[in-house]
């Protein structure tokens, strides 16, 4: 069987991105996606042999596009700062991809699939390199995941629509504000 030349896996990828950047992961199947490329859906199982493939790409896509919005948002920075920055640059990926982040958050760490995107992995290092670079009596993962947490509560909060007309960034400065406080406190009275 043959199969068009302007079919390739980075295709289908940018035609699912643009699907559920749309419509959201619950519109996208692999026979919406063929009719949208102009190919038999046996075509796409070359590339993805199963939407749950496709959406692992979907994710690893999103954790690329997180990773470098976190590291340009960095570059440069004194570690407190680059954290300040970090958290700015998720907040805004979650705001401004917000289907790109679900897919992100549902298959970027290994569920329910069992396969993790690549760029789970480099996110996750960057992140550590961050917190491990403060040099406080917190080990650098815990303080990580609790980063982590508070950031994607407070984005899951604003999906909701649960901050009362609140602007999420005027919440994320006071978070980090209190975060932050606590570890320059640890910093100076570190030896």
């Amino acid at each position: 069987m043959s199969y068009p030349k302007k079919l390739s896996a980075e295709t289908i990828l940018e035609a699912a991105l643009a699907c559920v950047e749309a419509q959201g992961l619950e519109a996208l199947s692999m026979r919406s996606l063929a009719t949208e490329l102009g190919v038999s859906p046996n075509a796409l199982y070359r590339y993805y042999p199963s939407k749950s493939d496709l959406s692992v790409a979907l994710a690893d896509a999103g954790g690329r596009i997180l990773l470098d919005a976190l590291r340009d948002s960095s570059a440069g920075l004194p570690p407190l700062l680059a954290l300040r920055a970090t958290a700015r640059a998720y907040l805004g990926f979650a705001r401004s991809r917000p289907a790109l982040y679900a897919v992100k958050m549902q298959h970027g760490h290994g569920q329910p699939t069992g396969q993790v995107p690549p760029s789970h992995t480099e996110v996750w290092a960057f992140v550590m390199g961050l917190t491990a670079a403060l040099h406080t009596r917190h080990d650098p993962r815990d303080l990580a995941v609790a980063m982590w947490a508070s950031l994607h509560g407070l984005v899951e909060l604003d999906r909701a629509d649960l901050l009362d007309g609140r602007d999420p960034a005027v919440a994320l400065d006071v978070m980090l504000d209190v975060t932050l406080s606590g570890l320059m406190a640890q910093q100076a009275t570190s030896p």
